[in-house]
């Protein structure tokens, strides 16, 4: 039990870590319009 727990903590943080870096691309397109 305890094992599947832990996987779904990675999960999680995989998916945050994904979702930053997809935040970053954007914020990095909004800039280079901007120039």
């Amino acid at each position: 039990e305890k094992e599947k727990e832990k996987e779904k903590e990675k999960e999680k943080e995989k998916e945050k870590e994904k979702e930053k870096e997809e935040e970053e691309e954007k914020v990095k397109e909004v800039e280079d319009d901007g120039q």
